[in-house]
């Protein structure tokens, strides 16, 4: 798999349009929405993600490999799906980089439990880095493995979420780069489009 270093990626994607966490489906904004912003690119036959977290206090501890650390503290999703594939994957990166993996049916989710839809095979690296106002994640996603042996498309559909917990609160604030009417990260529908051919290309 691809080493995957986050102050190469961040420095070469630095310069590029990023999507915005937001709460669309708020009338207003939570008080203690954090800004953060995620940037895209393409390294070969894998996506390059970048995203830049502000954060006032980060939390550090570790988790076994797929256990849902987004119940316990800070967490970075990534959701993505390629047409014509009748499952959708969405992983997770904590702050201690952390990892859960999931494939998820698009049709009759609601029936599998995250132990049914956890990915055991490694299908991502990543790399993280908490620097003062907050932390940073870059991850490096093979996309031939998320396409069930049929070729790489060249458009996909994508969303990231965030989960951050503060210390005034103990529930996280919730926030998406999609425009979601109501607070559900997998209304696929409402998710971004992306087309590889238009992502810069990384070393």
């Amino acid at each position: 798999m691809i080493p995957c270093d986050l102050n190469s990626i961040e420095a070469q994607l630095s310069g590029e349009p990023g999507f915005p966490f937001g709460q669309d489906w708020l009338k207003a904004a939570d008080r203690d929405l954090a800004p953060g912003i995620v940037r895209l690119g393409r390294r070969g036959a894998s996506l390059a993600v970048f995203a830049d977290l502000v954060d006032t206090s980060v939390t550090r501890e570790s988790f076994e490999f797929n256990f849902p650390a987004f119940t316990k503290g800070d967490a970075f999703e990534i959701f993505l799906h390629a047409p014509g594939v009748n499952v959708y994957y969405e992983f997770h990166v904590t702050p201690s980089n952390s990892i859960l993996q999931l494939r998820l049916p698009i049709v009759g989710r609601e029936a599998f439990s995250l132990a049914e839809c956890s990915v055991s095979e490694r299908l991502f690296e990543s790399d993280v880095r908490i620097q003062p106002p907050g932390w940073q994640v870059a991850a490096l996603i093979p996309l031939s493995p998320l396409c069930d042996s049929l070729p790489i498309p060249e458009k996909w559909a994508c969303s990231f979420g965030r989960y951050d917990y503060t210390l005034a609160n103990t529930k996280p604030v919730i926030s998406s780069t999609s425009h979601h009417a109501v607070c559900n990260f997998h209304r696929l529908s409402e998710w971004m489009p992306i087309d590889l051919r238009e992502l810069p290309q990384i070393q």
